[in-house]
């Protein structure tokens, strides 16, 4: 069995090159969140006991949000890697690997792209402590005081949070590793040569799913708590909590995602007549018949353009809120350079995986293109064919990003009461299309750039090529 998993990395190391880059953000993220949260308690002795404790928070809120984000973001990656590779795990049951020998060839695989880019990342990490401290110092106006947090990095904590990364991976892509293995191999080599698969019903997804919305549920239910025990700090635990519920609706929509993502791209993309754009409603036919592929894409892009929200959205109505109610000039310093504090990890796992996802598909694009080719497509056709699947993508996702920050908005508005304030909103209509322009360039950059080398070969054997694999 060791000669087979062997044999497998080697296959499939391009593969799993493709996603590494989210993998390698997410465990930068949990490590970098693990040392800034050991060197804050190592400095307690050194710095206020205030400052140690808002660093300490400051760190283990990332943890916790880059697990959340993280999970959903290797999940998909996973599932991309899995169902790019169907056909070499036909081969696995073909040649008599039982499922459970599939599924354990699947996970050592997982587990040593984990423990690779867990070593890439813990240097990453370790190099970016310092910066990390000084920037949380200088951003909380604790600079002045000319005394730095010591940066602590021990061995024991890089090892620990190195085990959780490799949880987080292996729990990540357990679920995925299990449909491959239930794939009867004759039906899987069919799979491999480009038909969706069937989707099945997965009681685990609808169990995250009431556990994600009873999650959300309970940060709306807490609030007459806070406002029985109205305090100074009452407004940012509301804050603290608002931010938590913006990830956990991101969650709540990856887990919906299978059942909502096929039905919203039909329905606002089939606004455009199709007598106006052609190559539109045929990148829509391709993306709605590939329902998984859509779900896949979608997820990290509608995180990326989710928390780029809320990093724009949110702060402006919390300065809206202060001034409306009359708040001291030093609570009104809040912008998105604070809200980078507590969401720019996740963001930057978003973004990676969104990118590593879209390349990872890039040869299966790239065969669909040459199909159009054949058919009598023009190169320039099948680049806006390309670059219009990308957008579609890129709408699908920053509508549900508009929810995932729209619940924010809702939480707080029901919220803001609690701690004696009125509400009031701001939405940064100019910043929010920025972002959704950044965004959408990202996107269309990753899933027609890839397919440009594959113009320079004959068709029939770009097509060939993808059916060998």
């Amino acid at each position: 069995m060791r000669k087979v998993i062997a044999a497998e990395l080697r296959d499939s190391w391009s593969a799993w090159l493709g996603v590494c880059l989210g993998f390698v953000m997410t465990g930068f993220g949990l490590t970098l969140a693990a040392l800034v949260v050991q060197s804050s308690l190592g400095a307690r002795e050194l710095i206020p006991e205030m400052e140690s404790d808002a660093y300490t928070i400051i760190g283990g809120s990332n943890l916790l949000l880059c697990v959340v984000v993280g999970l959903s973001v290797v999940g998909a990656a996973t599932s991309l890697v899995l169902d790019s590779r169907r056909g070499a795990v036909a081969r696995l049951g073909l040649a008599g690997a039982t499922p459970g020998g599939v599924v354990g060839s699947q996970l050592c695989q997982l587990a040593a792209v984990a423990v690779a880019s867990a070593v890439v990342a813990d240097l990453l990490a370790i190099a970016a402590l310092r910066p990390a401290l000084d920037y949380l110092q200088a951003e909380r106006g604790a600079d002045s005081a000319g005394i730095a947090v010591p940066a602590v990095v021990e061995p024991a904590t890089l090892v620990a949070v190195n085990l959780l990364w490799v949880a987080v991976v292996l729990v990540g892509g357990l679920r995925q590793a299990r449909r491959a293995s239930r794939i009867p191999p004759v039906e899987a080599l069919r799979q491999s040569q480009g038909a969706e698969p069937t989707r099945t019903r997965s009681v685990a997804r609808w169990v995250r799913v009431v556990l994600a919305l009873l999650i959300v549920l309970g940060l709306f239910a807490i609030v007459p708590v806070l406002a029985a025990n109205r305090g100074r700090e009452t407004f940012t635990q509301i804050m603290q909590l608002n931010l938590f519920g913006l990830v956990v609706v991101g969650w709540l929509l990856a887990e919906l995602m299978p059942s909502v993502v096929r039905p919203l791209t039909a329905a606002w993309t089939g606004l455009l007549p199709a007598t106006v754009a052609p190559q539109w409603w045929l990148a829509r036919a391709t993306v709605l018949a590939r329902a998984q592929r859509l779900t896949r894409s979608v997820t990290p892009v509608m995180f990326t353009c989710g928390l780029a929200f809320g990093v724009l959205g949110l702060p402006a109505t919390y300065n809206a809120i202060f001034a409306a109610n009359g708040v001291d000039v030093e609570l009104e310093h809040v912008g998105a350079e604070t809200f980078l504090v507590n969401l720019g990890m996740p963001l930057a796992i978003a973004m990676c995986g969104s990118v590593g996802s879209l390349f990872m598909m890039s040869k299966q694009r790239t065969a669909e293109l040459a199909l159009l080719g054949i058919a009598g497509a023009t190169p320039g056709q099948r680049t806006r064919a390309a670059t219009a699947e990308a957008v579609i993508v890129t709408g699908t996702a920053a509508l549900l990003g508009l929810v995932m920050v729209g619940v924010s908005f809702a939480h707080l508005a029901y919220a803001t009461p609690a701690a004696g304030f009125g509400f009031a909103l701001a939405v940064p209509v100019l910043p929010f299309l920025v972002a959704l322009l950044v965004t959408g360039g990202i996107t269309i950059a990753t899933t027609v750039g890839p397919t440009l080398a594959g113009r320079r070969l004959p068709e029939p054997r770009v097509i060939a090529r993808l059916v060998a694999e």
